[in-house]
């Protein structure tokens, strides 16, 4: 029997359907991240997993009971439910203990005892035993949000769910929280992850669901959906996720909109500061040295710059393309610097293209 078995599930609010009808079975161990633009439904789905939100109509089935029929003991299913937000929900005047204590001896009926200890087992999971005493306001965001990961823990759920766990947090705090849930998905833990993260989707997931228009629109594995979508929206969202493109021609010569576009990109990729500063680094070096000068002698000259995760260890690419000219920047000798800045950040690979620089940036 399905850990969970959901079968017709909608949602409708007033004027407004957010769920259409979705389908899904999941099994004893698996990784589920679901993903797609925003407003498509995939946090209402996980609400109404834990009946936060009340389906329309449908039936989710979890261990066998179904949480839409009358008269089911709410408490007792979402005992098996672990629900992780993406804004931590811990009572700020009570210590980190005290958070993941009080849920256990109130829906548990634990001892305080039994609680405490319990708490400081799954604190130690996430490597903040030292903090139980600390208040939430004493912590940063990621350790808040493995604050909120023991505390869902220490109910034993048989599910748990993340809604965007990393989006409220900053690209520096991101990983150790990637980390929790890694180490969770090892161990075993039956997750649904609602992410932006396409990293951790591919890293910990055994299928991936693409939701748009309040269906499920593709799924399948990570290697399915990223690397090869068979489906046109799926296809677009993929590629407008792991990419980024910049033609000076389309887009202006604006130097200051560029890197923004850039370092907007980076960190929509959950990009460590030492990765976001090398790609900065790397197109500074390539744009002042080889286009700046090219752009003052040929003012219909144009470059183009793709950034992008490449092959199965996404290997971390800058391809640039002159454009409108036939002259080829990279021709051109830059100062000895700038030279030793892209040696030390990036190496050139072959390429066939005619004007057109491959750079691997160095991780």
């Amino acid at each position: 029997m399905s850990l969970l078995k959901i079968t017709g599930l909608s949602k409708e609010f007033e004027g407004v359907t957010p769920l259409k009808s979705i389908d899904l079975t999941v099994e004893q161990g698996e990784v589920i991240s679901i993903i797609g633009p925003s407003g498509t439904g995939k946090s209402t789905l996980l609400r109404c997993i834990n009946r936060l939100e009340t389906p329309t109509s449908g039936s989710v089935i979890i261990d066998g009971e179904d949480i839409c029929s009358k008269g089911t003991d709410l408490t007792a299913v979402r005992k098996k439910v672990g629900m992780v937000f993406q804004s931590f929900n811990l009572f700020g005047h009570k210590s980190i203990l005290e958070n993941i204590i009080m849920p256990q001896m109130d829906l548990l009926g634990k001892s305080r005892s039994e609680a405490r200890s319990e708490a400081i087992l799954q604190l130690r999971r996430v490597g903040l035993e030292g903090r139980a005493h600390n208040m939430p306001d004493e912590l940063s965001g990621g350790q808040k949000q493995r604050v909120a990961i023991a505390r869902a823990l220490a109910m034993h759920p048989e599910i748990m769910l993340f809604d965007e766990p990393t989006s409220a947090l900053d690209p520096t705090m991101v990983t150790e929280v990637k980390n929790v849930i890694r180490h969770l998905a090892e161990d075993g833990m039956t997750m649904l992850i609602v992410t932006h993260e396409m990293r951790l989707a591919k890293d910990i997931s055994t299928r991936v669901l693409f939701m748009d228009q309040g269906e499920i629109y593709e799924q399948g594995t990570p290697d399915e959906i990223f690397n090869s979508p068979k489906k046109e929206l799926t296809r677009a969202f993929v590629l407008r996720i792991t990419s980024w493109n910049w033609s000076t021609l389309k887009n202006g010569r604006d130097f200051i909109a560029m890197i923004s576009s850039l370092e907007e990109f980076c960190r929509s990729c959950f990009m460590s500061r030492k990765m976001m500063n090398s790609c900065e680094m790397v197109f500074e070096e390539i744009y002042s040295n080889y286009f700046l000068p090219l752009f003052e002698k040929d003012d219909k000259a144009g470059a183009e710059f793709i950034l992008e995760a490449q092959g199965e260890n996404d290997k971390l690419t800058m391809s640039v393309i002159s454009e409108g000219t036939d002259k080829d920047p990279f021709a051109a000798e830059i100062d000895e610097t700038a030279l030793l800045i892209l040696k030390n950040k990036a190496t050139r690979i072959p390429s066939d293209k005619k004007n057109t620089a491959v750079f691997e940036i160095k991780i």
